[in-house]
C-alpha cells in the first residue's frame, strides 16, 4: 500500500468503526426497549369498551373498532411502563415529550397491538431509528418576564444562557431573528400585545412542544435564581415569568351575628421593579456571575449540580408564604450540599459534621466557629421540632438566620480559592478536615 493511500483507509476504517459502534448501540438500547414493549402490547385491549360498566381508569389511543385501550389496573402498569420506557434512553427524554415518545410508540406499533402479537429485536430497532432519524434543531423560546426594568435597554442584556429584551427597544432585532428563520415576518403575530419584556431560553430538541418545556424549566429556574440573589424576604420585588402573581387588593367582607357589617382592604404584592441590569446581580465577590455561568454549562460536576440545587431549593424557600415550610426549604438547601446521598436522614452525627462544617466555612477564629457550630445546631433543633412535632412557633428571625446562613455558605464556595474547584462531597471533606486540623481559615 502506497503512503498516499494511507489516509484513505484510515478514514475508511472510521467510518466502518463509527457504524459498527452505532449499529451496537442501538442494538444494546433495542434490547432493553424490547421487553418493555411487549409488555405495553399485552396489556392492551382492542376495539370500542364504551359499554362496559366496569371502567374507572383508562386510557384510549384512537377510537371505535381500531381503538387501543389501557383499563382499569392494566392502564396503571401501562403508566408504569411507558416511563420506564421513555426513561431508557437518555438521549430520547431529552429531545422528546413524554406524549410525542407515547403517540409515536403506538402509532409504531399500531399493528401489533391489533394482532396481539409480540415485537421482535428488528421492530424495535425500526422504531428506535425513526425516533433519531428527527434532527436535534435550536429553537429560540420567548415569554414575557414582569417585575423588571433595564435602565440601559438599548442592547440585550445577558444574564448566563438567558437573555433578555426590553420590547420596544429590541423590536426590530427581535423581527430580524424571526425573519431570518422563516424568510417572512408574518410569524410576528405572536407579539401583536408588544409586551414590555421578554426573555428568551435556546432549546435543544427535535420538536417545538419539548423544546418549550425545557425553557420553562429553564425559566422557573431563572425565578429561583433571582430570589436567591436577591437574598432577603420582601413583598416589595417580585420577578416572575411563569409564577408571577403580581400586585393587588386583598379584601375581605366581615358580617357578625348581631347584623354588624364591615370590610377589609389592604394591599398586597411587588410595588418595586428590579433593575435587572444592575451590576449587582452579576457581582463577582458573591459568586452571582458564576452561578450565572452554571446555567450555560453542559458538563457541571457533580457538586455544582448540588450548588444549583441548592440555590433552587433557597429560591423556594423565599417563595414559599408558609414560615415552618420555608424553613424546611432553606434547611434542605444546607443538607443538599452537606450530605452525601438524598436519601440520607439527619442523625445527630450527621447535624453535628454539617454544625461543624459550616462553622469551618463560614468563620475564622476559634471562638466565632464554636458559636457558628452552635447556632446551626440551634437551627436544626427547630427543624427537628417542625418535622417531628409539628412545630409552628418558627419566628422570622430564626428563619432569616437559617437562610442568610444557607446563602453565605454558597456564596463563600463559589468565591474561595480553596472550595470554588471543589468537585464532590467527598472532596469538600477532604479540605475542610485538612483546614480543621491546620486551624485555617477558608
Amino acid at each position: 500500500m502506497t503512503n498516499s493511500l494511507i489516509p484513505y483507509f484510515s478514514i475508511a476504517l472510521l467510518r466502518i468503526l463509527a457504524a459498527l459502534n452505532t449499529n451496537v448501540r442501538l442494538l444494546k438500547k433495542a434490547m432493553n426497549l424490547l421487553q418493555i414493549v411487549n409488555e405495553i402490547i399485552e396489556l392492551a385491549e382492542t376495539g370500542d369498551f364504551g359499554e362496559r360498566i366496569d371502567v374507572s381508569s383508562y386510557k384510549t389511543f384512537g377510537s371505535g373498532d381500531y381503538a387501543i385501550n389501557f383499563v382499569n389496573e392494566n392502564n396503571l402498569k401501562y403508566i408504569d411502563a411507558i416511563l420506564r420506557a421513555f426513561n431508557s434512553d437518555e438521549e430520547i427524554k431529552n429531545t422528546y415529550t413524554l406524549e410525542r415518545y407515547e403517540s409515536l410508540l403506538i402509532k409504531h406499533f399500531r399493528e401489533f397491538f391489533a394482532k396481539k402479537c409480540l415485537a421482535k429485536e428488528p421492530d424495535v430497532s425500526s422504531f428506535l431509528k425513526k425516533l433519531e432519524a428527527e434532527s436535534i434543531k435550536t429553537f429560540s423560546v420567548f415569554r414575557d418576564i414582569h417585575g423588571i426594568v433595564l435602565n440601559s435597554p438599548t442592547s440585550p442584556l445577558l444574564l448566563g444562557g438567558y437573555t433578555i429584551y426590553e420590547f420596544a427597544s429590541q423590536k426590530e432585532f427581535i423581527e430580524s431573528i424571526f425573519e431570518s428563520k422563516t424568510n417572512s415576518s408574518s410569524q410576528l403575530i405572536c407579539f401583536k400585545d408588544n409586551p414590555e419584556y421578554l426573555i428568551e431560553w435556546k432549546a435543544e430538541a427535535r420538536h417545538s412542544e419539548k423544546a418549550l418545556e425545557i425553557a420553562d424549566e429553564h425559566f422557573e429556574r431563572f425565578e429561583l435564581i433571582l430570589r436567591y440573589l436577591i437574598g432577603s424576604v420582601t413583598n416589595h420585588f417580585e420577578v416572575g415569568v411563569l409564577n408571577y402573581q403580581g400586585w393587588r387588593h386583598r379584601k375581605a367582607y366581615i358580617l357578625s351575628d348581631m347584623g354588624e357589617v364591615s370590610s377589609s382592604l389592604s394591599n398586597h404584592g411587588p410595588i418595586e421593579q428590579i433593575s435587572l441590569d444592575n451590576p449587582y446581580f452579576v457581582n463577582e465577590d458573591n459568586g452571582y456571575h458564576t452561578v450565572w455561568g452554571f446555567t450555560t454549562k453542559k458538563n457541571l460536576n457533580k457538586f455544582q449540580k448540588r450548588i444549583m440545587l441548592a440555590v433552587e431549593w433557597i429560591g423556594q424557600s423565599m417563595a414559599d408564604p408558609s414560615p415552618q415550610s420555608a424553613f424546611i426549604k432553606a434547611a434542605i438547601a444546607l443538607e443538599i450540599i452537606f450530605t452525601y446521598n438524598e436519601r440520607e436522614i439527619i442523625t445527630p452525627s450527621i447535624m453535628n459534621q454539617m454544625s461543624e462544617s459550616i462553622a469551618l466555612i463560614l468563620r475564622s477564629s476559634v471562638d466565632e466557629r464554636l458559636k457558628m457550630e452552635s447556632k446551626v445546631k440551634k437551627m436544626y433543633g427547630l427543624r427537628s421540632k417542625i418535622v417531628h412535632s409539628g412545630n409552628k412557633d418558627i419566628s422570622q428571625a430564626d428563619y432569616q438566620t437559617l437562610l442568610e446562613i444557607a446563602r453565605h455558605v454558597i456564596i463563600k464556595i463559589l468565591t474561595s480559592d480553596k472550595l470554588n474547584s471543589v468537585d464532590s462531597v467527598e472532596d469538600l471533606y477532604t479540605i475542610l478536615k485538612k483546614i480543621k486540623y491546620s486551624g485555617d481559615a477558608i
